[in-house]
């Protein structure tokens, strides 16, 4: 006689979701809003801003009634790569702590996108904490982990979302280097004595309101004197350190 398969049926397995989904609605969560922007999104003029992604976050928690917002943690400019961000680590240690039993986020690229660690915190860190993952846009509900469709889609989408951040990386990295060899300014600030132009950030001009001072202690270099004793001396006369002269001025 053939054994039968003790695995349950689409239909019984509905209805086992049905129930789970019911008998966490009746739980009352306390709900932690997460979001997340990284630099090379920023630049995609397609992309959602932290004000977007917190605004629609915002609305489904108070669209459910069994999710009450106790926290928000907002890591702004931060790669999805890695998962040292600063707000995210807080909200992992509240989460520890017992504060915080369910996270909302946009899509799961928010969340991350290195696919092996975004997958351990989906399948082992949320679950053994207790905690109910949302990602809103993405329909995607951990109080039903075991749906044939997110079992296979969620590791997918977190393939896509690693694949794009390391595609991305690629591109910047090859835009940053064409302008290297164009002789095009990269950085973030200029050196002291120098300016970007207001026409052209890739490119620097002399800042004329301390270029004599640059000049000069190029000069007392020149005649033998060490750096401590050059910046003695420009102490002494009040003259403003290069940091103290960028806080002053910028």
């Amino acid at each position: 006689m053939a054994r039968k398969s003790r695995k349950p049926s689409v239909s019984e397995q509905g209805i086992q979701n049905a129930a789970a989904q019911a008998k966490a609605e009746m739980k009352l969560y306390r709900t932690a809003v997460y979001a997340r922007l990284s630099v090379e999104d920023s630049k995609n003029p397609d992309c959602d801003t932290i004000e977007n992604q917190l605004s629609l976050v915002r609305s489904y928690v108070e669209s459910k009634p069994y999710l009450k917002q106790t926290a928000e943690y907002i890591d702004n400019g931060v790669s999805g790569t890695r998962f040292d961000r600063p707000e995210f680590m807080r909200m992992v240690a509240d989460m520890r702590a017992g504060e915080i039993d369910c996270i909302v986020v946009k899509d799961l690229s928010r969340l991350g996108r290195n696919y092996l660690e975004a997958g351990d915190y989906l399948e082992k860190i949320f679950p053994f904490f207790g905690v109910r993952f949302i990602a809103v846009t993405d329909g995607y509900d951990s109080i039903n982990p075991n749906t044939a469709e997110d079992g296979l889609i969620v590791p997918l989408k977190n393939l896509i979302n690693e694949a794009y951040a390391k595609d991305m990386s690629k591109k910047i990295s090859t835009a940053i280097d064409i302008k290297q060899r164009q002789g095009k300014f990269i950085g973030c600030r200029a050196a002291y004595g120098y300016m970007k132009s207001p026409e052209d950030k890739n490119q620097l001009i002399v800042d004329r309101e301390v270029s004599h001072i640059v000049v000069r202690i190029f000069e007392c270099k020149a005649e033998g004197m060490g750096n401590g004793s050059i910046a003695k001396m420009l102490n002494d006369e009040g003259i403003a350190s290069p940091m103290r002269y960028k806080y002053e001025c910028f």
